[in-house]
């Protein structure tokens, strides 16, 4: 027989409570988790497809031991104490510190205590002493909750010295140092099996907005760094043969630029020069490739790397366009005039680089030379002019 938490009910009031809050449970876990993902986004770059419902389940689990309390408060926490250590584990082997994992089940049990406690307050037989036998009981409930998890998290550290994955999490954090020690590297390097390459490059990666995310098939010699809060890869021998094929078949689905090859050493310029060509080719400065290789737009990458520079050379070259044309006819004249420019003025061969006809070109090109006069054909001005339409049109997107 049940030994039910609140005395001062009847079975049946206890019932009827019990079922208003098992429907606001499914809002309630939906809530808890956003709250949760939102304010630490670490939960959501597990690396592990298996725990990809992992928050969803912890939360739901939490609730449901809450509610079989309510029914009966001697009920067995053995379940729900294996379940919860298994939880800390399970955050310890995703890289999850047991701060972050306190803290973000205070905020759950926040969120979730708000919400059920709003319902079971809306029941007619619920009053202020019965909140208070509640919340005690709560009380008692997180904080068994809490140390599970704690141990949970106590025993996996004790374990994750043999666990290949923390090797390698802890070797990535070094390479993307800004000032990596050679010495710290090597001795993380042998700890994690990983012979150190004569070359490397880095991969800025970016997820979709929300989960599930995609899934990374990787050779074992790529090591991960979904742990990050701008998560990268780090490919050894990136000129390799088959490498690029590779990437490119691992992250189909995610947005990626690979950074120029690089020494040990230098991971964090790769990784950087990666970053910024994927924000330019998530912004349309860059064509986006699956994914998108540093070393293809070279040119552009170092003409865009100062802005007020880039700003000021063309609004200084193009001014005679940019002020006195329409922007979708402008488009057309400085397509035209690079078209030009990399074909030594020769109408037909601009012509043919563009798909259009070269009397359409010849008829452009009186436009410019109205527009910039002697300039358009001075050599000293034309390493100005397509730098700057080069940068002008990168950054512009069409109409």
């Amino acid at each position: 027989m049940r030994d039910r938490l609140l005395q001062e009910l009847s079975e049946d009031e206890t019932a009827e409570i019990v079922a208003l809050l098992r429907a606001e449970v499914p809002g309630t876990i939906r809530e808890a988790v956003r709250e949760i993902e939102e304010e630490f986004p670490q939960y959501t770059r597990l690396q592990d497809p298996a725990h990809a419902d992992f928050l969803e389940r912890t939360v739901e689990r939490s609730i449901a031991g809450f509610l079989e309390l309510l029914l009966d408060q001697h009920a067995s926490f053995d379940a729900a104490t294996s379940f919860f250590q298994r939880v800390g584990v399970i955050e310890t082997e995703e890289g999850l510190s047991e701060e972050v994992s306190q803290a973000a089940f205070r905020l759950g049990a926040a969120v979730s205590i708000r919400r059920l406690t709003a319902v079971a307050e809306s029941h007619p037989s619920v009053t202020v002493t019965v909140m208070g036998q509640v919340a005690a009981a709560v009380l008692d409930y997180l904080n068994t909750i809490a140390a599970a998890v704690s141990e949970g998290h106590t025993d996996a550290s004790a374990r994750a010295t043999g666990d290949m994955r923390v090797r390698r999490g802890r070797l990535v954090d070094l390479l993307v140092a800004a000032e990596p020690q050679p010495d710290l590297v090597k001795q993380a390097a042998d700890e994690a099996a990983w012979p150190l390459p004569r070359t490397v490059a880095a991969v800025a990666l970016r997820r979709p907005s929300r989960p599930p995310w995609p899934g990374t098939a990787l050779p074992p010699e790529v090591l991960v760094g979904l742990h990050l809060d701008e998560p990268c890869l780090i490919v050894p021998d990136p000129e390799g043969p088959g490498r690029h094929r590779m990437l490119r078949a691992s992250l189909r689905e995610w947005r990626a630029a690979i950074g120029p090859p690089v020494a040990t050493t230098d991971v964090v310029r790769s990784l950087g020069l990666a970053r910024q060509a994927l924000d330019l080719a998530d912004g349309g400065a860059l064509p986006a490739g699956d994914p998108v290789v540093v070393t293809d737009h070279l040119p552009l990458l170092i003409l865009l790397r100062d802005r007020l520079l880039t700003e000021t050379l063309v609004s200084r070259a193009l001014a005679p366009l940019l002020e006195s044309s329409r922007p979708r006819h402008a488009r057309r004249l400085a397509e035209t005039f690079l078209a030009a420019l990399e074909h030594g003025f020769n109408a037909t061969a601009a012509a043919d680089s563009m798909h259009i006809h070269a009397q359409t070109v010849r008829y452009r090109l009186r436009q410019l030379e109205a527009l910039f006069g002697d300039d358009l054909h001075d050599p000293d001005r034309h390493l100005e002019f397509h730098m700057a339409l080069r940068a002008w049109l990168a950054t512009t997107p069409p109409d």
